[in-house]
């Protein structure tokens, strides 16, 4: 069975969404961001967030 692996080595499109913007390949991040459902990149954005607010709940605790 052959496993398709994307240009950052990952089969998930929101894997290689997040490394394409970790190396700057901005264009690629926007052509696997067209591939996708509405759907999918509402799920990719709100996992996004909760990221975000993670990030945000440590810093606090973190001061």
């Amino acid at each position: 069975m052959s496993v398709y692996l994307g240009r950052y080595g990952t089969t998930f499109g929101e894997s290689e969404v997040l490394f394409a913007i970790v190396n700057d390949d901005v264009d690629h991040a926007r052509a696997l961001l067209a591939k996708m459902m509405p759907e999918e990149r509402r799920a990719l954005e709100h996992r996004c967030e909760e990221v975000i607010n993670l990030i945000q709940i440590m810093r606090e605790d973190e001061q």
